[in-house]
């Protein structure tokens, strides 16, 4: 790096430690942007120092760049103690768009590790931003300046433009009487009494990048991790894992007065603690509650989370003493952490006994206690981010002093909330009374931006949406149109967004006018889309409940401050083709002005059939009583939704599989299977496309190990008894699809697959051998497998960012006679996109000519028996519904996987008119572009859908299918009439 300036010793600590961090000292010179700042000759040109405009004074550098050059960040190293607590602190503004970061790193050889991020949100006023962390082991760290936060991945400027003021590093114990409030600040009560302490950790550490044999003494050592968290070896860390449980003994009873623990989160599905009990024992048997650390430590505020950070979670509130002191981690489906301290308290705290709950078993305070943890959480970080926008809110000073006042009476509230949870509570937000107040104060911030009561607006319906998502100002008063495009029996859907800029909820009510069948025809239904928290504290807005119908019209119900978004769902069957214009009215109650949005829907002269060409499953588990979270009382409800969105392959589980009977000496069948469960199962999917059993065979066949002439003759036995069960039944047994061995990838899956399909091929070669392989590379594999299968079903995450070379593996097996499906088992489903995890998928079926497209796992809640309470979940979820024990609600996921269905089926239909066509020697332009769209189609879309924005928070073009889709209905009207 030229110019980068020597190590700066000079300032002192009470100035901070970097030198002229406000740019007041121009200096200058090659290479030297302001003194005692580097920066390269090649990047120099986006930044410059100016005299002109700055957070506290006059100074500041500004970023700005107008094409995408080379560049890079604005430089100063400085000398600091090792494992020592800092504070970083900047001031920034941003146009919107060049969002600029100071970062802290630590340079180990030609390896740069990031200890603290400060990134702009995009304000566009001068805002202070302030973050604490701990050198580690360096002894020397360096402040990299960039005037974007996506020039450190990309190596090149964004168009935009930024300014970076007051950059400094400061002892944490000596920062600025300012910065005291700070959420990154906290001041330890004593010393750490837990240094070089052992504990012990139940379970044992299991993540395989920084799990070590220094786990056992890492948490204790007094040395933080320095780097991405969780990839160091001095994190410890756990996966599926809930609670985590630290015990460390202190050597002999001590005063406490603190704890912390030190964690990361925000990507990679990481999300923080959502509680961490604190518990003190003298013998290491019986045992006090103290508090949770989580809920003590949040009262002013919580980490962000949507974003990578660093952050230390610390009390210096507790008034107790003990030897032992555990801490109860419940954080899913990850939990790290590199330190953890606790503080000495007065000495006369011996002297008292330990004060609080008394538990026998610190299980029981777990099971109870963390669903507290996230509704205080959700709270604290719902009043923290109101706050905010009311301190950065054009209100005159003595308004927003008003609001922050009524904001200091809620917080309040929120830390004298009642220990017990209702019975009944659900994670819709708002969630309770107290909530909705958090909220609505949010009224005079909305109506100071210039927002008339009630705003309608819109985006992509599949877009992310938070309930305090606000319209782009020249939105306020422009009523959007609405239009759908579709064939007669399919379903599509179209959305709108509401605002209510009032302090006060609002109902209004909504009615479909204008289109064939007169006013809310039977083939519009209309849903009030619910927000609701998730597990990793993102809210989601996915549940799609029908909205309450009235003689007035549907009510749609907006809380205070707050934006409500209406779904509108059109299933036409009989209609007329043709262009149909009408409107949604909406009618507000006295004082809101009512609106009304135009709406066309366009209905091609084509109808979808009435099954899907496609074969679309879920491991749904629907047979017996059912597993994971479905259950006899929501079955029917289940399957009755899972046929409605296309659903036509069930999955079931291994009890679905004939059973009993008797096998004489040469392995012959000599007794009558049992088919009741297999037949039960069948008779709630009648017609099914394909009946899929998992049977997760083993080594051995009723006793007999696998390989021997004997079992061979069991299983083929076996096999054919099924197979002519389902010809007495009338059922093809072709449809009958069984997966052997889940997700194979090591050489002993692979023999026992060989051995049982050889042995079922033998005796009954109609029945499918359906395997899902996990390859990276499926040439790895032993080929045979391959030729022995029927249907080869790879992860699609897995196949869109393997080789060419390994999905040209697939495409040969294809044209070898292997049929191709897909399948994804990421999570937590609800946080991932309906439009590129979901939907997508069926347009890289469209692609590779694949036959079918199953998803894990339309019933899998984590086993908490409902989708309404998701602080309950201990892992990662995977249903696209809203399921509890006796029902089943529509999602945004599951209407992904009807409408990716319908996509599939315009290729199947246009693939066919072509192929029609083709063989009558069909000729001309509409048949060429016809032919092309088949081609070229798929690649349009799923050239913006990779592993990279399968989350539902990435930043995609959710409009691409929708406008392909329509094409290939314009090409199948334009082929009618050759």
């Amino acid at each position: 790096m030229v110019g980068l300036m020597a190590l700066v010793e000079s300032a002192s600590c009470a100035d901070g430690l970097l030198m002229n961090g406000d740019f007041a000292v121009e200096g200058g010179g090659p290479g030297v942007l302001t003194e005692g700042w580097g920066v390269s000759d090649v990047h120099e040109a986006v930044y410059t120092h100016v005299n002109d405009d700055g957070a506290s004074e006059s100074h500041s550098i500004v970023y700005s760049a107008a094409e995408a050059v080379p560049a890079g960040p604005v430089i100063q190293e400085f000398a600091c103690a090792k494992n020592t607590e800092y504070v970083l602190t900047a001031a920034m503004k941003s146009d919107g768009t060049a969002m600029p970061l100071v970062r802290v790193i630590s340079r180990r050889g030609d390896e740069a590790l990031t200890v603290a991020d400060l990134v702009s949100g995009g304000e566009q006023a001068w805002t202070v931003k302030t973050m604490r962390f701990n050198s580690g082991n360096s002894e020397t760290l360096q402040v990299h300046v960039f005037g974007d936060a996506g020039i450190p991945a990309e190596g090149r400027a964004t168009v935009g433009k930024s300014a970076i003021d007051d950059v400094q590093v400061y002892l944490a114990s000596e920062a600025p009487d300012e910065l005291a409030g700070d959420l990154a600040l906290f001041d330890p009560p004593g010393p750490n009494i837990a240094l070089d302490s052992p504990y012990t950790l139940t379970p044992a550490p299991n993540y395989g990048l920084c799990t070590d044999p220094d786990d056992k003494t890492q948490l204790t050592d007094g040395e933080r991790t320095v780097g991405y968290f969780w990839a160091q070896p001095t994190t410890v860390g756990w996966s599926n894992a809930v609670p985590c449980v630290v015990t460390i003994d202190l050597g002999e009873v001590q005063p406490i007065a603190g704890v912390s623990y030190s964690t990361a989160a925000g990507v990679a599905g990481v999300a923080w603690p959502q509680s961490i009990g604190i518990l003190v024992s003298e013998d290491n048997q019986e045992w006090t509650l103290v508090g949770d650390l989580i809920r003590l430590a949040t009262r002013g505020g919580v980490p962000p989370v949507d974003k990578y950070s660093q952050h230390v979670f610390a009390t210096g509130a507790l008034q107790t003493r003990g030897r032992y002191v555990s801490l109860m981690i419940d954080s899913a489906p990850y939990c790290f952490v590199d330190e953890i301290e606790v503080y000495r308290g007065p000495e006369a705290l011996l002297a008292r006994a330990p004060e609080g709950r008394k538990l026998a078993d610190p299980k029981q305070y777990f099971n109870e206690s963390r669903v507290l943890s996230a509704i205080l959480w959700r709270l604290n970080s719902d009043l923290s981010g109101v706050c905010d926008e009311i301190a950065a809110s054009e209100m005159p000073q003595a308004e927003k002093d008003a609001v922050l006042a009524k904001a200091d009476n809620l917080a309040a509230e929120i830390a004298d909330l009642p220990e017990e949870v209702p019975g009944d509570f659900q994670t819709i937000l708002p969630f309770s009374d107290l909530h909705a107040r958090v909220y609505a104060l949010r009224a005079p911030v909305l109506k100071a931006a210039g927002l008339p009561a009630l705003t309608v607006w819109q985006r992509n319906r599949w877009d992310m949406l938070l309930p305090t998502d606000l319209p782009a100002p020249d939105e306020y008063e422009r009523v959007p149109s609405l239009t759908v495009n579709m064939i007669r029996k399919e379903y599509r859907a179209e959305a709108f967004n509401l605002t209510n800029a009032t302090d006060k909820p609002v109902a209004v009510r909504v009615n479909v006018t204008g289109l064939p069948g007169g006013d809310n025809p039977d083939y519009v239904s209309v849903r009030e889309v619910l927000f609701t928290d998730t597990k990793d504290r993102y809210p989601i807005a996915a549940a799609l409940p029908e909205a309450e119908a009235g003689d007035d019209g549907y009510k749609i119900r907006i809380s205070a401050g707050c934006s409500r978004q209406v779904w509108l769902s059109f299933h036409p069957e009989t209609i007329e083709a043709g262009q149909h214009t009408g409107a949604v009215e909406i009618t507000g109650p006295a004082g809101v002005p009512s609106l009304r949005l135009p709406l066309t829907l366009k209905v091609y002269p084509l109808d979808l059939p009435d099954e899907v060409s496609i074969a679309v499953g879920g491991w749904d588990y629907t047979n017996g009583e059912g597993a994971y979270d479905a259950t006899p009382a929501n079955i029917p409800l289940l399957i009755h939704s899972l046929r409605e969105h296309h659903v036509n392959t069930p999955w079931g589980n291994g009890s679905v599989r004939p059973s009993g009977g008797g096998y004489d000496a040469e392995g012959k069948l000599t007794a009558e299977l049992d088919f009741a469960r297999w037949d039960a199962w069948v008779q709630r999917w009648p017609d099914a496309k394909h009946y899929c059993v998992f049977l997760a065979v083993v080594g051995t066949f009723e006793g007999e190990p696998m390989g021997t002439d004997r079992f061979n003759r069991m299983v083929g036995d076996w096999a054919k008894a099924w197979t002519a069960h389902m010809r007495d039944q009338g059922i093809d047994p072709g449809k009958l699809a069984v997966l052997l061995v889940d997700e194979p990838h090591r050489d002993e899956q692979v023999q026992t697959i060989l051995t049982w399909a050889r042995a079922i091929e033998a005796a009954a070669p109609e029945i499918v051998i359906w395997e899902d392989p996990t390859y990276r590379d499926p040439r790895e594999a032993d080929e045979v497998m391959f030729d022995l299968m029927d249907v080869m079903c790879p992860n699609l995450p897995i196949f869109m960012s393997g080789t060419e070379e390994a999905r040209q593996f697939y495409v040969d097996q294809q044209a070898a006679g292997r049929i191709l499906w897909f399948y994804s088992c990421s999570g937590p489903m609800k946080m991932l996109d309906p439009y590129t995890y979901v939907r997508g998928q069926f347009w890289w079926a469209a692609k590779y000519d694949a036959k079918g497209s199953c998803y894990w796992a339309f019933a899998d809640e984590a086993r908490s028996g409902t989708s309404w309470n998701a602080y309950k979940l201990t892992r990662n979820q995977y249903s696209p519904l809203f399921i509890d024990a006796t029902s089943v609600t529509d999602g945004k996921h599951m209407e992904a996987v009807r409408e990716g269905a319908q996509d599939y089926e315009y290729f199947v239909m246009l693939r066919d008119r072509v192929r029609e066509l083709e063989a009558a020697g069909a000729e001309g332009a509409a048949f060429d572009r016809a032919k092309q769209l088949l081609e070229d189609g798929p690649d349009r879309v799923i050239g913006d859908i990779g592993v990279g924005n399968l989350s539902w928070r990435a930043d995609t073009d959710r409009g691409v299918m929708d406008q392909v889709r329509v094409e290939l209905l314009e090409a199948l009207v334009g082929l009618a009439g050759m």
